[in-house]
């Protein structure tokens, strides 16, 4: 099945960009001890877009464009499901009507949040506030990126696949990252279901000195993590591999770090992988740092 195959269900979704939220106690602790306030998830991020550095913000977490969720719960995790990254998506009110952007990843914080990220132009991003109302063109869904069970997609869209270009080798495919992460990087992800959800990437000192290129990785970044496995629920497993973007900045909280929106999954050596420094969102969809007319 190729991904734009019309067996692929297209499926018109409604959400709404959020507001942020605090708890009654406005510190989180950091991994030395230190409270500190959290900024960056939820709502809108005018200044943060795909394509920027993942390390050096002010923030905890900090999500790129902008982040849609839906109000009612089960309506929300079909949202959350169903868009992939790499559809369209469109303002449908307030005064970034009319505005066109892409599904950039998918965030979820345990209890407190589920959205899904959004990239829009420059101008559209200026006017956009919480509340307004978008529409996403799911699809995706479904996707079999080649004819092995071993390969497994999750939230990857068809507008990302022709873009980004993995090939056919053998009976699996060979992908273009950014950079390989050895499976101690992942944090909390363990044990969750791999089809929509992300996970954390820790990245303590010992591992930012010891992976060249670590500390220089994008929002937007598709990267590999060696020895896990995402098919149906992540956890360890030798041999596999497992390849996704980098959805949001880095954490001070232990176990945290970078967010990672699961695209391919791949057992029994079926993906091999090609370094590629320009396998980015920003790169492969002119998106954020590399939108069309930015300059």
């Amino acid at each position: 099945m190729t991904p734009d195959s019309p067996r692929l269900v297209r499926t018109m979704l409604v959400g709404w960009v959020s507001q942020p939220e605090m708890e009654s106690s406005p510190y989180l602790t950091d991994s030395d001890g230190r409270a500190f306030v959290p900024v960056g998830c939820q709502g809108v991020r005018y200044n943060v877009r795909v394509g920027m550095p993942a390390f050096g913000w002010e923030a905890d977490r900090v999500q790129p464009g902008a982040s849609v969720a839906h109000p009612d719960a089960a309506a929300n995790r079909a949202l959350s499901l169903f868009a992939c990254v790499g559809n369209r998506v469109a303002v449908r009110s307030g005064a970034a009507a009319g505005a066109v952007g892409v599904v950039t990843g998918k965030h979820e914080e345990f209890q407190r949040f589920q959205e899904v990220l959004v990239d829009l132009p420059a101008v559209g991003l200026e006017l956009l506030a919480p509340g307004d109302q978008v529409a996403i063109e799911a699809v995706g869904r479904g996707f079999r990126p080649c004819p092995s069970p071993a390969v497994t997609a999750h939230s990857l869209g068809p507008e990302l696949w022709a873009a980004w270009g993995p090939r056919p080798r053998g009976d699996g495919l060979e992908v273009p990252v950014s950079l390989e992460l050895p499976p101690e990087a992942v944090g909390m992800g363990a044990g969750r279901v791999a089809a929509a959800t992300s996970w954390e990437l820790q990245t303590p000192p010992s591992l930012l000195e010891a992976i060249p290129g670590l500390a220089q990785v994008r929002l937007g970044d598709l990267v590999a993590v060696r020895d896990w496995d995402a098919a149906y629920v992540s956890g360890y497993r030798p041999g596999s591999v497992v390849v996704g973007v980098v959805c949001h900045g880095s954490s001070r909280l232990p176990g945290h770090g970078l967010g990672l929106t699961v695209l391919l999954s791949g057992r029994e050596g079926r993906l091999s992988l090609a370094l590629d420094h320009g396998a980015n969102l920003a790169d492969l969809l002119s998106l954020g740092t590399k939108e069309r007319g930015s300059g």
